[in-house]
């Protein structure tokens, strides 16, 4: 079966819309802070620990989510995604402490593995022959950073107007129900697998074209790095780019929680001018390079320079060329290089993430009892190496594309004889 001919529109549809709540999930803890802190009776690095539970929860369950959406297919693997994060909404309302609070934040690591090992394959077995599957990948972005835009400015009207907090958690928790109702009615594409690294390949005696496969040791490591250093380098930056701006006297803590709202802007943006300049042919190592390297340029002039135009300008910056979507680039050129089992490939990609969105929180929540400029000095230093990282990717991605390429009619013509 054709699964070009199927339309699949309403399905990717409702995948997109988990990526809202995804997107409000990852910043609501930091948001509500000071009301969670209220609550629980907990300190600011206490809450920071449990922030860090999200992910832990994706590093415990990351591997075994890939073999699961290998396994027992795509649509069970989303569904358990949106009954994690139902169950992070509703403990995180209901915990009375924050030991509590961090056995809920698990779930939403949880849901993170599942839907991220889900989806991704998802969206290239729907549309297999596309050219632009990259873009499609991009496309999810957007709707992270509809979510990111979204809570900040209703955390912010809430605070003003003295409405409870909780609203927006129940909130999520409603809408993430009515979309699983949505999704459990809708078909999902077959699994279809094939590996860039095998088809170098045209017999075992043949060690030349062999060495000419993709190296999970040289650009796959260097991938892992760089899903490590990338998420760090936005996490970081809407976890504390508030808190950092307070501590300058730039802006009270009302005002600031906008600059979240700022960064989510130019990262909603991006995404489609992404997914377009990659439709137009610009090679998307190349765009993660160069939007590495800007990312690095706005956090030490930011830094270096602190004012409230700066902070603006960086907010929306980050969101631009930091969380625009070169995440999601950087997995479909993993997926590309080594297609063979996309949900466990998702996995490991998705693992180096999560043990930054881990042990990040926790290491600034530290850095914030001496200074919150450190916690910008740390992450100058991690989207430097996000940077060497980038050049590796871009490097090797064109010698092995190359070779690939100039090597495929003769592997053709040899199978062909062989037949």
């Amino acid at each position: 079966m054709d699964t070009t001919k199927k339309n699949y529109k309403p399905l990717i549809g409702s995948l997109y819309t988990n990526f809202i709540f995804q997107g409000m999930a990852a910043i609501i803890l930091s948001q509500n802070l000071n009301a969670l802190m209220d609550s629980w009776q907990a300190t600011v690095q206490q809450v920071t620990l449990v922030i860090s539970g999200i992910g832990l929860g994706r590093v415990l369950i990351l591997y075994f989510a890939g073999y699961f959406s290998d396994k027992f297919g795509r649509k069970k693997t989303v569904q358990l995604g949106i009954i994690s994060y139902l169950i992070f909404f509703i403990g995180i309302l209901i915990s009375q402490n924050y030991l509590q609070g961090l056995f809920f934040a698990l779930f939403a690591g949880f849901s993170n593995a599942f839907l991220d090992t889900s989806t991704y394959p998802t969206l290239m077995e729907a549309y297999p022959n596309e050219k632009d599957n990259s873009s499609l990948s991009v496309l999810n972005k957007a709707f992270i950073s509809l979510g990111q835009f979204i809570l900040p400015l209703l955390t912010r009207f809430m605070l003003d107007n003295g409405i409870y907090y909780g609203l927006v958690f129940i909130g999520c928790a409603l809408g993430l129900f009515l979309n699983l109702l949505y999704i459990s009615r809708l078909g999902f594409p077959q699994r279809i697998e094939t590996d860039l690294s095998e088809a170098a390949i045209i017999s075992e005696n043949d060690h030349d074209t062999a060495e000419k496969k993709p190296l999970f040791k040289v650009e796959g490591i260097a991938l892992l790095v760089f899903s490590f250093t990338c998420v760090s380098t936005f996490n970081i930056f809407i976890l504390w780019v508030p808190s950092f701006a307070e501590s300058l006297n730039l802006m009270n803590h009302s005002n600031s929680l906008v600059l979240v709202s700022a960064y989510s802007i130019g990262s909603f943006a991006s995404v489609f001018l992404t997914s377009l300049i990659v439709k137009r042919g610009v090679a998307p190592t190349l765009l993660i390079v160069w939007c590495t390297v800007i990312s690095l340029v706005l956090l030490i002039g930011m830094t270096l320079f602190p004012s409230v135009p700066m902070f603006l300008a960086a907010s929306i910056g980050i969101g631009v060329f930091a969380a625009g979507g070169i995440w999601q680039l950087g997995l479909a050129v993993l997926l590309e290089l080594f297609s063979k089992g996309k949900g466990r490939i998702t996995s490991y990609y998705s693992i180096a993430t999560s043990v930054s969105v881990m042990v990040i929180p926790y290491i600034t929540g530290q850095l914030e009892k001496i200074n919150v400029s450190m916690i910008f000095g740390l992450n100058i230093v991690l989207t430097a190496i996000g940077v060497v990282a980038a050049v590796i990717i871009r490097y090797r991605y064109k010698k092995v594309t190359s070779e690939w390429e100039a090597n495929t009619e003769e592997i053709v013509a040899l199978k062909e004889v062989a037949e």
